[in-house]
């Protein structure tokens, strides 16, 4: 892969912990998780890659999260109640 493509990949998932740190954007960051943790997930199970088999396990964390949204104490969840008043 391309030096500065890596670079830029690197920084959209910097930029995603930070939002899902912050409660912000859960939904569309957790879009980005599913397809990475397929992709490496699977190549750990093709190749027997033991370090990237439990991304099957972060799949499944991002799939909770793209199914059920932002919880409560989020800062998305606040501001569609502000929102919608």
């Amino acid at each position: 892969m391309v030096v500065p493509l890596t670079y830029f990949f690197t920084l959209l998932e910097t930029l995603g912990a930070i939002t899902l740190i912050l409660g912000l954007a859960t939904r569309l960051v957790s879009v980005w998780g599913v397809i990475e943790f397929a992709i490496t997930g699977t190549n750990g199970v093709l190749f027997g890659i033991p370090a990237l088999m439990k991304d099957f396990g972060l799949l499944a964390g991002a799939l909770v999260l793209l199914l059920n949204g932002t919880a409560v104490l989020s800062l998305d969840g606040l501001l569609s109640k502000r929102a919608g008043k």
